[in-house]
C-alpha cells in the first residue's frame, strides 16, 4: 500500500504583521515551520508504515525553501519526498492548489492521501475535499483513528464533527484529513542527517499542466484589513454589587440580540435571480443564514431559498421564499445532488455553514463544478454582480474581501455572525427526490456528552483555563454554566488533560466562537487561545495575575482566584433563586 501525505509550509501565524499603509500581510524575517494538523498526517502515514509496511511519499507545494519541512518529514521516516514548485504556480487559491496536487496524486496513485483538517494561515478545510473529488476518491475530513482492515482494501475511520465522534468504514483509494486528536507527532532525533538528496522537484511541464495560478483560480483577494481588539479593559472589584452587574452585562448583550425582528417577504417572483442558503443538519445555525441570505435578497431584488436536509417542521419560521428539502445525510451524496441543483435551477450566489458537514459539502461542490469559494467568512455583501466576502485568516487578525469569477458565488458563513430574523408568514416547500448513494458507510456515532453543550448553541460560553488546578474544580463551573443556560469551553491544555471532549477546545487548533458574553476562568490569555474568541460580545476575565495577557483582550477584568469566583457566585445565584 502506499501512503501520500500533502504539507504545507507556512509562517509562525503569531509572528505575523500588517501594513496599515501597503495594506499587505508583512511576512519578512518570519520564521516558517510544518503546518501543525500536516506534521500529524506526516506522523500517522510514519505509523501506517510502522504496522502495515506501506511505503510512505510526502510533497508539498511552494517556494524552493519549502523543502525545509520535507527534509523534516523524511527525517521523521517518510520513504520519500516531492516538491512541487513553478513560478506559474504562484497565486493559486484553493480550487486550483488542488488541481496541481490531484495530479500528483495521478502520478503517486496511492491508496491513502493524508492531510490536515486545514492549514493555521487559511484555515478553509477546502483542498482536501476538493482534492478527492479531482482525484475520484473517498473522503472524510477531522479524522482522529485509522485503522486498516484485514482485507487492506478498506479502513475505519474515527470521524470528528460538532455534535460527537461517528465511526465510518471506507473504502480505498480515499483522501483523509486528520484532526489535532490523531496523534502526538514524534521529535526528530538530533543524528539523523539531513536527506535532500531525496527530494524531487515536480513543476508544470513534469506534471504535464498548463495552469497560471493567478490566471486561473475563481477566486480574487481584493483587499486586507488589520483587525485590532479594540478593547480597553475595566476593572471590577468584588462587592455587593459584583454579581448583579456581571448578569446585567450577560441579559444586556443577550436581549439585544434576542429581540427578534419579524419579516414579512414579498412574493416570490420566478423571473428573479436567487439567492441560496444551505441548511444542514444544524438548525439555528440554518436560522442564522436563512436571516442573512432574505436581508440580501430583499437589498438586491432577489428571491430567498433554502435547501438543506433539515425537516421543515424543525425549522419554522424560518425566513426565506422557498425551502428545497432532501432526504439525506451524508456528505458526498448532499453534494451530489446540491450540484445537480445548482445545475438546474441556477442560483446567484450560495451560502453554506462553516461547520464540519458545510466545509465538506461546499468544497466537494466547488470541485465538482468548477466554482469559486471562500471559506469561513464574518460577512458577506452584495455589490452590483457581486458577493463580497469578508474572511478572517492568520487567527483571524486579518480580514481579506474576496470576490469569484465564477457563478454561482460561493462562501461558507461562521455561526454566530448573523442577526436571527423570523419569517411572518410560512416558506413554501418542496422536496425533491434523492438518487445519490454514499460511497462510504457509517457504522455507528456516539455524542458528545450530555453535560457539554455545543459551544454554538449558548448566548454565554464559559472558557476554563488552567487556573482551575484541578479537574475536581470543573464540576463547579458545570453548576454555574447550568444557572447562566451557558456552555462551557476550554484552552487546549484543559482538553489535553481530558477534562472535557475535544469539540470544546476554543482556540486557534480548536474553534473560534462569537457568543453574546464570554467568561474566561483562569485563562491567562495566550494567542493560540485568544484568537478563538476574537469575535466575542463582551470579554469578562478572572485571573490571579493582574498582568495576565487576557486583560489585553477583555471588556471586564476581576482579579481574584478562578474557583473562588464560581464558588461565590453559584451561592449568589443560589440566593437569587430561592428569595
Amino acid at each position: 500500500m502506499k501512503v501520500l501525505v500533502f504539507a504545507k509550509q507556512i509562517p509562525d501565524v503569531n509572528q505575523i504583521s500588517f501594513d496599515p499603509e501597503t495594506k499587505r500581510i508583512v511576512r519578512e524575517n518570519v520564521p516558517l515551520l510544518i503546518n501543525s494538523f500536516d506534521k500529524k498526517a506526516v506522523e500517522e502515514a510514519i505509523r501506517l508504515k510502522e504496522n502495515h509496511g506501506c511505503e510512505t511519499f510526502v510533497a508539498t507545494m511552494g517556494p524552493p525553501q519549502s523543502k525545509e519541512i520535507l527534509n523534516d518529514s523524511l527525517r521523521m521516516g517518510i520513504d520519500k519526498a516531492f516538491l512541487v514548485t513553478d513560478r506559474v504556480f504562484g497565486g493559486s487559491d484553493t480550487l486550483v492548489t488542488s488541481r496541481i496536487l490531484a495530479n500528483v496524486v495521478d502520478l503517486v496513485k496511492p491508496d491513502i492521501v493524508l492531510m490536515g483538517k486545514y492549514s493555521l494561515d487559511g484555515e478553509t478545510s477546502q483542498v482536501p475535499p476538493e482534492v478527492a473529488v479531482l482525484s475520484g476518491y473517498n473522503f472524510k475530513s477531522s479524522i482522529s483513528k485509522i485503522q486498516i482492515e484485514e482485507d487492506s482494501e478498506s479502513c475505519i475511520v474515527q470521524h470528528e464533527n460538532e455534535s460527537g465522534l461517528a465511526d465510518y468504514r471506507v473504502k480505498f483509494p480515499a483522501v483523509f484529513s486528520v484532526s489535532e486528536k490523531i496523534n502526538r507527532a514524534r521529535a526528530i532525533k538530533e543524528d539523523v542527517p539531513p536527506m535532500y538528496e531525496r527530494i524531487q522537484t515536480l513543476n508544470a511541464e513534469r506534471l504535464g499542466l498548463d495552469i497560471v495560478g493567478s490566471r486561473d483560480s475563481p477566486t480574487v483577494v481584493t483587499g486586507t484589513e488589520s483587525i485590532e481588539s479594540g478593547r480597553s479593559v475595566e476593572y471590577l472589584d468584588y462587592d455587593d454589587n459584583l454579581f448583579d452587574r456581571i448578569l446585567r452585562i450577560i441579559n444586556r448583550e443577550a436581549s439585544e440580540e434576542n429581540e427578534m425582528e419579524q419579516v414579512a417577504l414579498d412574493d416570490f417572483e420566478e423571473s428573479r435571480k436567487s439567492i441560496w442558503g444551505i441548511a444542514l443538519d444544524d438548525a439555528e445555525v440554518s436560522l442564522e443564514i436563512a436571516s442573512k441570505i432574505s436581508n440580501l435578497a430583499e437589498e438586491n431584488g432577489l428571491n430567498a431559498v433554502m435547501v438543506g436536509n433539515i425537516r421543515a417542521d424543525l425549522i419554522k419560521g424560518m425566513l426565506c421564499h422557498k425551502y428545497y428539502y432532501l432526504n439525506a445525510g451524508e456528505s458526498d451524496v448532499l453534494a451530489a445532488e446540491i450540484a445537480e441543483l445548482i445545475k438546474k435551477l441556477n442560483p446567484k450566489h450560495v451560502i453554506f455553514p462553516s461547520t464540519v458537514k458545510g466545509r465538506e459539502v461546499s468544497a466537494m461542490i466547488a470541485a465538482k463544478l468548477g466554482l469559486g469559494l471562500t471559506a469561513d467568512c464574518i460577512d458577506v455583501t452584495i455589490k452590483g454582480e457581486e458577493l463580497i466576502q469578508y474572511k478572517p485568516a492568520f487567527g483571524g487578525g486579518i480580514v481579506a474581501s474576496i470576490t469569484s469569477k465564477t457563478s454561482p458565488r460561493m462562501a461558507t458563513a461562521r455561526p454566530g455572525m448573523f442577526k436571527l430574523v423570523k419569517g411572518k408568514k410560512e416558506f413554501a416547500v418542496e422536496e425533491f427526490a434523492v438518487t445519490a448513494r454514499s460511497s462510504i458507510e457509517k457504522l455507528n456515532f456516539e455524542p458528545v456528552s450530555s453535560d457539554f453543550k455545543p459551544l454554538g448553541y449558548s448566548d454565554t460560553v464559559i472558557g476554563a483555563g488552567r487556573g482551575l488546578k484541578s479537574r475536581n474544580n470543573l464540576a463547579p463551573v458545570m453548576e454555574l454554566a447550568s444557572r447562566l443556560s451557558a456552555s462551557v469551553g476550554g484552552t487546549r491544555p484543559i482538553v489535553d488533560m481530558r477534562w472535557m471532549p475535544r469539540q470544546q477546545q476554543i482556540g486557534l487548533t480548536g474553534v473560534s466562537i462569537s457568543p453574546k458574553t464570554y467568561i474566561s476562568l483562569g485563562v491567562s490569555g495566550q494567542d493560540n487561545h485568544v484568537v478563538g474568541i476574537r469575535y466575542a460580545g463582551k470579554i469578562i476575565a478572572i485571573n490571579t495575575d493582574s498582568k495576565a495577557p487576557i486583560f489585553r483582550y477583555a471588556d471586564f477584568g476581576i482579579i481574584a482566584d478562578a474557583n473562588e469566583f464560581v464558588s461565590r457566585f453559584n451561592d449568589y445565584l443560589a440566593k437569587q433563586q430561592n428569595a
